[in-house]
């Protein structure tokens, strides 16, 4: 079975690491996986890059026209992608050879609507594992409050003084809905949340969308790292002052907690890592704490096996790659269900749900996680996360899907 995986990236972003990971996990198993990719160093053998001069042209005409069509605001010109230029991918070999092709995050003039429009015509089990919400949407990556994607775009608030009804989101929309209709693609999500986001879409309600999360590096992580005289609190994000993430609902938190059970927070820090464009926002939180800056990934892995807890207050997660983290180090997770959080952690058995939005719920659940005797053993938490989300596992599910897929043709 020749499986070809599509990726703007090699290696740079989530994204990208994940479907990498995947690849190896494939070939690991037996099957000849390869990566055609935008951008890389082509480490491997079975990686290969699309011609660079199309590549940009595409990009630059791309964001060229995102930039006319959102009445040149920089602030969010990469929040949106139109595919409406391609690097012309279906000319490589690879992609005439493969028996399935994968289809990841293929944006920023990588892979134009026109060029999935003629991989449907191939007649080959095309799968898309989707790593954001632009299958569902007109143009954004995340729709964060906005419902339009509901109906047929348009009006989008991205595109601030020029949203209009028949805006570049609707168009958009439109070719979308052309090249989906009857094409036979398999989206896959990467949590139930997303799967049921994606469901009330207009342009993927009705179809069938199968579940399989990122593959993660468990193995890398060690849960017998040491711990500190403190029990540590650990909250990151590669953005930590992204709306998303809620980093002040994080600090009333953090406060509530302290006042509610002194007696735990008095053997407690909180440590917070990653971007943070005005660190005076933590001033205002009364527990002990430190802010790390960002950090590479050895560091990263470093902080989590001293950590007691992992604290996301996100609004929502598609995946939630640090509460993984956190307890492939051997870290309590805590937390809210409103997204791909609630595919990691189940109250009571591996972490604790918080209700949302509530400060004295996210205090409680903390006070429970830092009992005096742990509520997991921090070897149980590593093997949790081993069951579910090591690359062989993801890969099997994947290699079931492709097996039955080619059964159908």
């Amino acid at each position: 079975m020749k499986v070809l995986l599509l990726s703007t990236n090699e290696s740079k972003g989530g994204a990208a690491m994940v479907t990498l990971r995947l690849t190896r996990a494939l070939r690991d198993a037996g099957i000849d996986a390869r990566m055609l990719v935008g951008n890389g160093d082509c480490s491997e053998p079975w990686i290969d890059r699309v011609g660079q001069l199309r590549l940009k042209t595409a990009k630059v005409a791309e964001r060229g026209e995102i930039f006319l069509n959102n009445g040149f605001d920089m602030h969010d010109l990469w929040k949106v992608s139109s595919a409406r230029f391609g690097a012309g991918v279906c000319n490589h070999k690879w992609v005439k050879e493969a028996d399935v092709i994968v289809l990841n995050w293929v944006n920023q003039g990588f892979m134009s609507l026109a060029d999935m429009e003629a991989l449907v015509v191939m007649n080959k089990p095309v799968v898309w594992w989707m790593h954001d919400l632009w299958c569902a949407t007109g143009i954004c990556h995340l729709p964060g409050d906005c419902l339009r994607f509901e109906g047929e775009c348009g009006d989008c608030p991205f595109l601030h003084g020029c949203a209009r009804p028949a805006d570049l989101s609707h168009k958009v929309w439109e070719r979308k809905m052309r090249v989906f209709a009857n094409s036979g693609i398999r989206f896959v999500a990467v949590s139930r949340w997303q799967r049921d986001v994606a469901l009330r879409s207009s342009l993927l309600g009705g179809m069938d969308i199968d579940v399989i999360p990122h593959a993660f590096p468990v193995e890398d992580y060690d849960f017998k790292g040491a711990q500190g005289e403190k029990k540590a609190i650990v909250m990151g994000a590669a953005r930590l002052d992204d709306a998303v993430k809620n980093l002040p609902l994080a600090v009333e938190s953090l406060n509530r907690f302290k006042a509610l059970y002194p007696q735990i927070a008095a053997q407690t820090e909180a440590v917070f890592f990653g971007g943070l464009r005005d660190a005076s926002i933590l001033n205002a939180l009364e527990l002990p704490h430190r802010y790390l800056g960002p950090l590479d990934a050895d560091s990263v892995r470093r902080l989590y096996s001293s950590a007691s807890v992992v604290l996301s207050t996100s609004r929502f997660e598609t995946m939630g790659a640090t509460l993984m983290e956190g307890m492939a180090a051997g870290a309590i997770p805590v937390t809210f269900a409103t997204g791909g959080q609630g595919d990691i952690v189940t109250h009571g058995e591996n972490g604790f749900i918080a209700t949302t939005g509530s400060a004295d719920s996210v205090a409680s659940c903390l006070a429970a996680a830092l009992a005096p005797e742990p509520p997991f053993a921090r070897e149980a938490q590593h093997l949790s996360v081993a069951a579910r989300f090591s690359a062989p596992a993801v890969a099997n599910g994947f290699i079931t899907l492709f097996k039955s897929l080619l059964a159908n043709k």
